[in-house]
């Protein structure tokens, strides 16, 4: 039998941390990745690549025990860190790790104790949307550069890892600008993780009401895009019917898709219903699976203009020049649709050249 290899850096997993981080955390001492690693540590030159969802939920307890000898750790440290220890069921979680995200200050606060960044088990969740500590937003956009889904745990030279952005490389941080406190929204996922994490029939309405939520309207538009909440910047995410939609969409969709649901199945908690009686009728239908069959008509055609983009690097300028202004500064102290309003004007001032 091959002795084991040994790594020479292997830092000890944290009690809420999620097992694909601790991989990248281990991995990113030596500028590689977990695949890399774990082909060393067995010896083999394997280059198959699972889905990053199977790393949180692994099936293959060989690897497991291979990164535990290695690491000099017992076998049973990191299959706590997996999903599968959680007892919630594999839809319950975000399935597109670029789909989870970070609070910015619960890493500040990693770094101000000293220790490494790390991404938290309870943010793969479906609910997860509001930090419970923090009051705000899980985020997948840098706060530098604005780009979305682009970060990596990188070692600094002072022996810690960090999040950074890979655009920008800018460490992930809250220091940038200060977050809107999202109270509300942390009451009402609350309210759906709680269902979720009891399974049964609650978990199955919740699943079917946002499959609802994200099915087509008779004229073609999904009923979460037509019932006037505020929807995110930027296109609509791709739904499909193999993929539940709340285990697919990145936070701030998953935000507005779970405001709708807690208003659909738990209007009692609400001040004041959200969703038009047509609506929750549209439900019960779907629900018993007696929903018509639309057949939108097709929409005219227009003639196709020519879309003038501009270089990548001069977007990116222009963001930065509307974060540096003095504009931007009352932006801050706005919230809700005024806020978007007026992001949207310094957006369109910027584009026509001020």
């Amino acid at each position: 039998m091959r002795p084991v290899r040994l790594l020479a850096i292997a830092p000890r997993p944290f009690e809420d941390e999620l097992l694909s981080c601790w991989h990248w955390r281990v991995a990113s001492h030596y500028s590689s990745s977990p695949r890399q690693v774990e082909n060393w540590i067995s010896g083999s030159s394997r280059v198959s690549t699972p889905h990053l969802f199977n790393h949180d939920i692994p099936t293959d307890q060989s690897a497991t025990r291979l990164w535990a000898l290695a690491c000099r750790l017992r076998q049973g440290d990191l299959e706590r860190l997996s999903l599968r220890a959680t007892g919630r069921s594999r839809a319950s979680f975000v399935s597109d790790p670029g789909h989870r995200g970070v609070c910015p200050a619960c890493l500040d606060e990693d770094a101000q104790e000293g220790r490494d960044h790390y991404c938290r088990r309870s943010w793969a969740r479906v609910e997860a949307v509001v930090c419970p500590q923090h009051k705000t937003g899980l985020e997948i956009n840098c706060g530098g550069c604005f780009r979305t889904g682009l970060f990596q745990f990188r070692s600094t030279p002072a022996g810690v890892v960090r999040l950074f952005c890979r655009e920008c490389d800018a460490v992930v941080s809250a220091r940038r600008f200060q977050r809107r406190n999202q109270t509300d929204l942390l009451q009402v996922a609350s309210l759906v993780g709680e269902a979720i994490s009891k399974g049964g029939s609650g978990f199955e309405r919740i699943e079917v009401a946002s499959r609802f939520l994200w099915s087509p309207r008779p004229e073609g538009m999904p009923y979460i895009a037509a019932q006037g909440f505020p929807l995110p910047h930027g296109q609509r995410p791709p739904v499909t019917a193999s993929t539940p939609p709340l285990a697919s969409l990145p936070p701030a969709w998953r935000a507005v898709t779970i405001t709708a649901i807690a208003d659909l199945l738990f209007q009692e908690t609400a001040k004041k219903a959200l969703l038009s009686s047509s609506v929750r009728e549209a439900f019960r239908q779907f629900e018993r699976g007696s929903a018509p069959d639309y057949h939108p008509v097709p929409l005219p055609t227009r003639a196709t203009s020519v879309l003038n983009l501009r270089a990548e690097t001069e977007y990116r300028q222009l963001a930065r020049g509307i974060v540096e202004s003095e504009g931007w500064k009352s932006v801050l102290s706005k919230t809700g649709r005024a806020r978007n309003r007026a992001i949207g004007k310094l957006m369109l001032r910027a584009l026509n050249d001020g």
